[in-house]
């Protein structure tokens, strides 16, 4: 998924090995505050290497957003930046001189990213003219034409990818849309032609041997993460890197998202580990860099609120707790796949975010506490999503070719690399381990998340529910202890000032691209 908040930059290094190609990002704190106020202003809120690996690097500020690639395109070549979204699958660039990109921020425009001078590039070809359409859930999207172009990332070229050329929208922020090519924007909207998005055009290229790449985003405080395309970096993660089923939608019965079977959660602090869910729990959750925070089956993700002692605020359509629950020390913990799949360790400082005002001013509770948002939500009625703050903890690896995804502990802050290659097309993934005996599920979910809402199944019946008391938590009481040791609930409420201009700047649901194939996957 894709959206228009807090995007990031990035810078380009060469990948370490043959076979991969690596890229560095970054988050530009300066484009977050434009676009979130733009959005304001316009009252469109969304709810919810070498020669055979290419690596691109990342950076990251602790005010929360999303990743981007600092890339070229065209001859010569221009610059731009675009954000990096695993659940969507197109390549688009906003023109230069489109209506949303002269209209002022202010009104609800720019084009922070950069945009694309087509006439002055001499290996500029339309290939699709006014074929390029792809929709998001909010009512905005982004038009114009399929062409093809030489595209710089990560001092690799690729000659001949086809991306789309916003001549008309409402979005000014390009994407750089790496999922699946069976869910690009003009399969979902009736034409069948499937082409060769950027993944693939990379093999087809020779640029990375197989149709893989992997993601290490860092911690929230860190400047440094990666995505390494056609390979993985073994000095990024600890522990065993185990792989998962990657499963297909139900109304399309093919493979269109990153869907794994998320089979168990639990806490764990100073004073206790608790099980947040029962031993035959496994449900679809996709794994999607587009979106900002951590959507979970409302039920689960309100034993989560109550461990940690949060509290949704309908003013801010944000998960509120104290900023001091981040200095504690204890996790929450994601399995996938079952028994002996993997499980990622999540530390609460991950997950609890900046919230301020406009002008700087930062949020508190009425008592004076420091008030932050938690990166976790009720999916509603969407589907689970697992988003930047569950991906900073894991090591992912994105397998295409063979509809597996690779999960281990991340390592953070490290600064050694170790690329190892796919060494062919279709080859497994590098050092990992199959999980045993893994739990099936499908993708069945629709719709728009309504924090508060009761989720339901796409056929209108009430999704699978788990209730367990939300007294006797072992663990909550070392969640939501002060450093001083005075308990402290979000229920004191936040200083009033004006609600409408808080920027909450990770609370907003990615815009979903139809393209990405998660707006009805029945």
């Amino acid at each position: 998924m894709a959206t228009l908040f807090n995007t990031l930059l990035l810078g380009l290094t060469i990948g370490a090995s043959a076979s991969t190609i690596q890229m560095n990002i970054a988050r530009d704190p300066a484009v977050q505050a434009a676009q979130l106020e733009a959005n304001y202003l316009r009252s469109r809120l969304v709810r919810r290497g070498s020669s055979s690996t290419v690596t691109e690097s990342l950076v990251n500020n602790v005010t929360g957003g999303l990743y981007a690639a600092s890339i070229t395109v065209g001859t010569p070549s221009q610059k731009l930046t675009l954000q990096i979204d695993t659940g969507s699958s197109d390549v688009w660039v906003p023109q230069a001189g489109s209506d949303i990109c002269d209209t002022p921020v202010v009104e609800g425009g720019g084009c922070p990213g950069g945009t694309f001078d087509n006439t002055t590039s001499s290996t500029f070809k339309v290939v699709g003219p006014g074929e390029f359409n792809i929709s998001y859930v909010d009512g905005s999207g982004a038009a114009g034409d399929y062409f093809t172009d030489v595209f710089g990332i990560g001092g690799a070229t690729v000659k001949g990818l086809e991306m789309g050329l916003s001549v008309d929208g409402e979005i000014g922020q390009g994407i750089m849309g790496i999922g699946y090519n069976t869910s690009e924007a003009n399969v979902e909207t009736g034409n069948t032609t499937i082409y060769a998005n950027l993944p693939n055009q990379m093999v087809d290229e020779g640029l990375i041997n197989s149709l893989a790449y992997s993601l290490w985003l860092n911690d929230l405080d860190s400047s440094t993460g990666s995505i390494l395309f056609g390979g993985i970096d073994t000095d990024k993660f600890s522990g065993d890197l185990i792989s998962v089923d990657v499963y297909p939608s139900r109304r399309s019965k093919s493979v269109i998202s990153f869907t794994v079977a998320f089979t168990s959660l639990s806490a764990t602090s100073s004073s206790g580990t608790d099980q947040l869910t029962p031993d035959s729990f496994a449900t679809a959750a996709i794994l999607d860099s587009g979106t900002t925070l951590t959507y979970l089956p409302d039920d689960i993700a309100e034993m989560v609120f109550a461990e940690l002692g949060a509290q949704y605020y309908r003013q801010l359509d944000a998960v509120v707790l104290p900023c001091y629950t981040g200095e504690t020390n204890g996790t929450i913990n994601f399995g996938f796949g079952g028994t002996g799949g993997p499980v990622i360790k999540v530390p609460i400082k991950e997950l609890v975010l900046p919230l301020t005002s406009d002008n700087g001013q930062a949020a508190t509770f009425s008592d004076k506490v420091a008030a932050c948002q938690l990166g976790v939500q009720a999916a509603g009625d969407l589907p689970i999503l697992f988003g930047d703050t569950f991906l900073r903890s894991a090591y992912v690896v994105y397998d295409l070719a063979n509809n597996r995804i690779g999960l281990a502990q991340t390592d953070f802050n490290v600064t050694s690399s170790n690329v190892v290659a796919f060494p062919s097309f279709g080859a497994p993934i590098p050092s990992a381990t199959t999980a045993p005996n893994q739990a099936a599920v499908t993708q069945t979910a629709t719709g728009v998340p309504k924090v508060g809402a009761t989720a339901t199944a796409s056929d209108g019946s009430a999704a699978p529910t788990y209730n367990p008391t939300a007294t006797g938590l072992s663990a909550a009481s070392g969640f939501t202890s002060s450093p001083t040791g005075k308990k402290k609930s979000a229920a004191n409420g936040i200083e009033p000032f004006l609600w409408s201009r808080v920027f909450v700047g990770v609370i907003t649901l990615s815009m979903m691209g139809v393209g990405g194939g998660l707006f009805a996957l029945m």
